[in-house]
């Protein structure tokens, strides 16, 4: 028996472990959750701050708990709606990252890639569970 055959054998007997979703999607949920916190009381300096418009800013906090709140109960719902909730969760997550990459942190694309990693991470969060649905 090789190596590559132990190996093998081995990540097979690894129990699959369901709820595993919940880290990722508790992390995501929570974060974005807490930025749409830290936006109210809305303020127009605060937006201004940003080079954004008030409205903007407004759209922002509201989408940053939709998101989180939609990424909870898709995992708690079973059913295909669940699974839709889990999706519109994940475009809400990755519209909103992506918008902030664009608007406030635009750089050429290595700049972004090396310098903003935890942008990046959110945008593929919210991608995974867009493209995943509640089979993630």
């Amino acid at each position: 028996m090789t190596a590559v055959d132990t190996i093998l054998r081995a990540g097979r007997a690894l129990p699959d472990l369901q709820p595993a979703h919940w880290l990722l999607r508790a992390a995501l949920a929570s974060f974005i959750i807490y930025q749409g916190f830290t936006k109210v009381p809305l303020s127009g300096d605060d937006a201004e701050a940003f080079g954004v418009h008030v409205l903007m800013w407004a759209s922002a906090a509201m989408g940053e708990f939709l998101a989180g709140i939609l990424l909870i109960a898709g995992g708690f719902t079973r059913h295909w709606i669940g699974d839709i909730i889990t999706r519109a969760g994940g475009l809400i997550l990755a519209a909103i990252v992506a918008s902030v990459i664009v608007w406030v942190y635009w750089a050429p694309p290595i700049d972004i890639f090396l310098g903003n990693q935890f942008h990046l991470l959110l945008l593929v969060g919210g991608l995974y569970f867009l493209l995943r649905g509640n089979s993630a």
